[in-house]
């Protein structure tokens, strides 16, 4: 190896791979996730001693890619293989769906479907340490240093409570962690124990899964019995005011008819939605958008996420009726 090459491998080294060196402000840190969690300070510094910066999560962060357009998207997330272990996945619990229907509300279908998106039903190897990932980018990262600092915390103290080592759990290079890829100070606020173990383990119960994603929707303001959306056809040209609205129901089902939009199946018309455009394989695609569609881009912002899971979703259900 050339002199050249020779430094620039020892200068990549340095700033990643490395046990991190405590600081005054990681020490300050440590002290705060001691007090919040009850944990001693000692096990915390321990630790935060063993976390690694990985430069791979920043450069991610920084070159999160424009998004697909829909025709694009979908065949990512609606195919034959997925429904089928969608089916397979909702066959193996169902009464800890039902048990999560009758206490949160939530479609069942909906929930498989998330994590079927989310990471294939659990078979996802996910390829990053969630300790180090957090910590690159809650003290490597300034943009959102103090969101990461937030999640890193939670992570420390969630897996204290639940008697897990935090180095065992691997995460999204953002730090989402486990089968419904929640980020840690979610599994603190919506994590539910639906096992029977004692432990909420959102790594390797489907169980524990189902019950906190189903909380999480209920928490985000999941309306029972109400559809997601409906594609719509368009006549005329006053249907158009509707579109770039955003995606907080505004407007009833039935004002939007009278402006030319025909539901593709029946919905009821007092229903309040709103109007989406996504392009589609022969042209853009036009959805009346409803409250649940909106609580599932809590999970996810993306409208071709919470259409993914839709239809995802959709299929499930045909397939099990």
């Amino acid at each position: 190896m050339n002199k050249f090459l020779l430094t620039l491998v020892l200068i990549c080294f340095s700033v990643t791979g490395f046990a991190a060196k405590l600081t005054p402000e990681l020490e300050s840190f440590a002290h705060r996730v001691a007090v919040n969690g009850r944990i001693s300070e000692k096990a915390v510094l321990g630790w935060l001693k063993r976390v690694k910066r990985t430069d791979e999560c920043i450069d991610l962060m920084d070159r999160q890619a424009e998004s697909k357009e829909w025709k694009d998207y979908k065949p990512h997330f609606i195919y034959d293989r997925k429904i089928n272990r969608g089916v397979y996945f909702k066959g193996r619990y169902p009464k800890t769906l039902a048990k999560a229907k009758r206490i949160y509300g939530v479609d069942p279908n909906i929930v498989v479907a998330i994590l079927g998106v989310e990471t294939d039903y659990g078979s996802y190897a996910l390829r990053h340490r969630a300790m180090d990932a957090l910590y690159t980018l809650a003290f490597f990262y300034p943009r959102r240093a103090d969101y990461f600092k937030r999640e890193l915390e939670a992570l420390m103290i969630y897996s204290y409570r639940n008697k897990l080592d935090p180095f065992n759990l691997k995460s999204s290079y953002a730090g989402a962690v486990g089968m419904p890829q929640f980020m840690p100070t979610n599994i603190m606020k919506y994590g539910v124990e639906f096992s029977g173990d004692g432990r909420i383990n959102i790594f390797k119960s489907g169980a524990d899964s189902i019950g906190s994603i189903a909380n999480y929707l209920h928490g985000h303001g999941w309306k029972e019995g109400e559809p997601l959306a409906v594609k719509v056809y368009t006549k005329g040209t006053k249907w158009q005011k509707y579109l770039n609205q955003g995606i907080t129901p505004k407007y009833t089902v039935a004002e939007m008819q009278r402006s030319g939009l025909t539901p593709s199946m029946n919905v009821n018309p007092k229903l309040k939605g709103s109007l989406v455009e996504v392009l589609g394989d022969d042209g853009p695609e036009f959805w009346i958008v409803f409250n649940n569609f909106y609580v599932v881009t809590r999970y996810n912002p993306s409208v071709k996420y919470a259409l993914a899971v839709t239809i995802l979703g959709k299929h499930i259900e045909i397939k099990t009726r």
